[in-house]
């Protein structure tokens, strides 16, 4: 078999699951990375393949000069994988106004399918160039899929530990459509001024806004999603904020270094001072704005944060308190090998709209108790639904405290459900009234969450579908603009 065809069929493989992992992440300011986009994006690639089997085994019987058609089609996914971040900035924040499913399968269609449905017709003509005996068709087809398959392997890897975080989307993007033409002109020695023409264009366009935009302190993409350190003025006032995809997770008056989150100041109500100095334990540091007001309580803080990005901008935009002891981990790793005991535990775990629910799983929950004090307070920040079926999984979590031992109370400043973020707040002991406490019928459901039966993932999905399109209704209308 040629080498140098083999050498191609590695590098399409490559660019396969470098355009699935970026046309995830691409999606994600706008849609985050739920359970629903990850579906899209699997569901639309394996589409997107089969549909590329299809066609190349097809044109693979139609066309004599198989050579000058591989080299066409490989042109031709080069050029869109080229083009999805282009797609993703100009197309998909438009389509993001339809229902959000509907918005989510289009936009996935927009930047994924072409690029996968070319790459995957690729491969039978690979398969026909390389065979010339009936004979050999068993091994050679099993040879290029495991030479290409090799190739996504490694791609995944070198995009999810290194090109993605160091250089971000949309230049993992180019680096992988420039690799895949320029091998493509090298194998074929052959090169088409339209092609070329096509993918300056692109690139041009691409680097139009990938630049930072006015205000932009910090700019970073990785595998946990797209993290960004801005400043915004709001009347009179200069307000820093920390986004993960496109998502407001913390926000601080640049002029007094404090949160004007009304989030932030319901936890300072419930938070009570340490009279001697206490042990505090954060989950979930964020831009450290709540591990700030607790430290000014009086208490020794110690900070987790699975998004070591998130530790860094924390310290150089956000004035974290030095005292705070930060730990780059997950929260529950961090759990199973803690021996610490604390008098108050905050756990703000959310990413965007979702929340890890393995953190809160009856097994996790019980096998905190060994970290609590005698009358530790347990908080944990959660999304504003309670009714009907966006509900179920709020009535789920407290069923899982109850079912650990706890007693729990929900507290919350607003009553609108779609614009507040409820705190749970969790003891050992009885609790007293509360300020803020709520009092609402909640969603009937007889469910918990466990290790062996995660169900806060599922019964969250229409509360977290719900926020995020009032997020984009009501927040992100300068995203089209």
């Amino acid at each position: 078999m040629k080498k140098k065809l083999l050498l191609l069929s590695f590098i399409e493989g490559a660019a396969v699951m470098a355009a699935e992992l970026c046309g995830a992440k691409l999606l994600a300011p706008i849609f985050g990375s739920s359970l629903v986009v990850w579906a899209s994006v699997m569901g639309i690639t394996l589409a997107a393949l089969a549909a590329g089997y299809f066609f190349g085994g097809r044109i693979s019987h139609q066309t004599k000069n198989h050579r000058q058609t591989l080299f066409r089609i490989l042109a031709g996914a080069a050029l869109f994988i080229t083009l999805m971040p282009v797609l993703s900035y100009y197309l998909v924040p438009r389509i993001s106004y339809l229902p959000f499913l509907s918005g989510v399968v289009l936009s996935t269609f927009s930047i994924l399918f072409f690029p996968i449905f070319f790459l995957g017709a690729a491969s039978p003509l690979f398969i026909v160039l390389q065979t010339h005996k009936e004979t050999e068709a068993g091994r050679v087809s099993g040879t290029v899929y495991a030479v290409s398959t090799a190739g996504g392997i490694l791609a995944t890897f070198l995009c999810g530990f290194f090109i993605i975080p160091v250089f971000g989307l949309s230049q993992c993007l180019i680096f992988f459509g420039s690799l895949l033409l320029l091998t493509n002109f090298l194998v074929f020695r052959s090169v088409k001024v339209l092609h070329l023409f096509f993918f300056v264009l692109f690139v041009y366009l691409n680097f139009q806004f990938i630049s930072k935009s006015s205000g932009t302190l910090f700019s970073s993409d990785s595998i946990q999603g797209h993290l960004e350190v801005q400043d915004v003025a709001r009347g009179a006032d200069s307000v820093r904020l920390l986004t993960i995809n496109d998502i407001i997770q913390s926000e601080m008056n640049v002029q007094t270094h404090r949160s004007v989150s009304a989030y932030v100041r319901l936890l300072d109500s419930l938070v009570p001072n340490s009279i001697m100095t206490g042990n505090a334990l954060v989950l979930g540091l964020g831009a450290g704005l709540t591990a700030n007001m607790v430290v000014e309580k009086n208490y020794s803080t110690d900070g987790v944060e699975f998004d070591d990005r998130i530790i860094e901008s924390a310290k150089h935009y956000f004035y974290l308190n030095k005292n705070v002891n930060t730990t780059h981990a997950d929260a529950r790793f961090f759990l199973n090998s803690c021996t610490k005991k604390y008098d108050i535990v905050l756990a703000d775990l959310f990413k965007a709209e979702e929340q890890p629910s393995h953190v809160l799983t009856l097994e996790s929950l019980t096998a905190l108790k060994k970290n609590l004090q005698e009358g530790a307070i347990v908080l944990v920040s959660w999304h504003g639904y309670l009714s009907e079926e966006k509900g179920r999984g709020s009535v789920i979590l407290v069923n899982t405290f109850v079912k650990a031992g706890y007693f729990v109370k929900l507290c919350a400043m607003s009553h609108d459900e779609r614009f507040r973020n409820i705190v749970f707040v969790a003891s050992l002991n009885k609790l007293p009234e509360l300020p803020f406490e709520l009092h609402e019928e909640m969603a009937k459901i007889d469910l918990i969450n466990t290790d062996d039966a995660p169900r806060l993932e599922k019964y969250n999905a229409e509360a977290n579908k719900a926020w995020r399109t009032q997020y984009l209704r009501y927040y992100q209308n300068a995203a089209v603009n």
